[in-house]
């Protein structure tokens, strides 16, 4: 077995220390077109109750140790969805029709979760690379150290595993030739689950995706302004059991939606350092590319 894939059941055993990643790329400007749909209320319980929105998709809130840019507390909100129930795709603008804010992702093509893809230019073209499909939709980012890969082409493969770039092993060609769907952008976690050093100190709201250790995706959203160092050190946390985790998206267009038959979340993010440092949306924004769950 090899940690190339940090493959769910022994990534524990198999990683090893790497350097912290570097800060991500400047912010694009805001979207040109207004953002619509507001969010509901996000000032709820940090509760760390486990919660069914619908068959094999869970929920929960996890208090973040850090003092963040507003306020007294943080929260991270976690979503676990079982792949049995759920298929994991990327839609993008370029293929999909055009840019939309997560509702409407949702909406018009009956998804039950919408987070971000990564971050994006100003011409909605991803940062990283992003595969849809088996189509590249971007390209190659050196500055970027993790990968989450989905959707095998051989039964014998995982359905998704998190790969990190200084991992013994890792091999992107590869990744790309087992997956036909790939999001690549900067670790959060280690190649053997531990926390990350980051050299970036902005505080700012954060979108995230991770494996857990069952096999789980994991959506997780902090509406708080954290720095990703702070982020990282409760990913890591063993109450967690995350295997892996990459960053998709700071600031206002960090957006996390989901949709069960017991219940639904609506997550916006707002402040990030020298971009829009105040508390106060509480719209999603327009996105070119989207991680989706598509009920099976």
């Amino acid at each position: 077995m090899r940690c190339a894939y940090a493959w769910i059941w022994l990534l524990a055993g198999c990683g090893r220390h790497e350097p912290a990643p570097a800060a991500p790329p400047p912010k694009p400007p805001p979207p040109r077109i207004a953002p619509a749909a507001a969010a509901p209320a996000h000032a709820e319980p940090c509760s760390k109750q486990l919660v069914a929105l619908g068959p094999g998709l869970f929920a929960s809130r996890e208090p973040i140790d850090a003092k963040p840019a507003t306020g007294d507390g943080a929260c991270l909100d976690i979503v676990r969805a079982e792949l049995a129930s759920y298929r994991l795709r990327v839609l993008t603008a370029s293929r999909d029709g055009h840019a939309r804010t997560a509702p409407d992702w949702r909406d018009t093509f009956d998804l039950a979760a919408v987070i971000n893809a990564g971050m994006f230019h100003d011409t909605g073209a991803p940062v990283g690379l992003l595969v849809e499909n088996g189509i590249a939709v971007g390209s190659d980012n050196a500055s970027f150290g993790g990968v989450l890969a989905f959707d095998p082409r051989s039964p014998d493969d995982p359905p998704v595993a998190i790969a990190g770039r200084g991992c013994r092993g890792f091999d992107l060609a590869d990744l790309r030739e087992r997956y036909r769907s790939l999001v690549q952008s900067s670790r959060l976690l280690g190649c053997d689950g531990t926390a990350l050093r980051w050299k970036d100190r902005k505080q700012y709201s954060a979108a995230a995706i991770g494996v857990d250790r069952s096999g789980r995706v994991v959506l997780l959203h902090a509406r708080s302004a954290v720095t990703m160092t702070e982020l990282s050190r409760v990913l890591a946390s063993p109450e967690l059991d995350l295997a892996g985790a990459i960053f998709l998206e700071g600031g206002p267009e960090a957006s996390l939606l989901v949709r069960g038959r017991f219940g639904s979340i609506a997550r916006v993010g707002s402040y990030e350092t020298n971009f829009r440092e105040d508390d106060t949306n509480q719209d999603f924004w327009q996105l070119p590319n989207v991680i989706a769950l598509e009920p099976r």
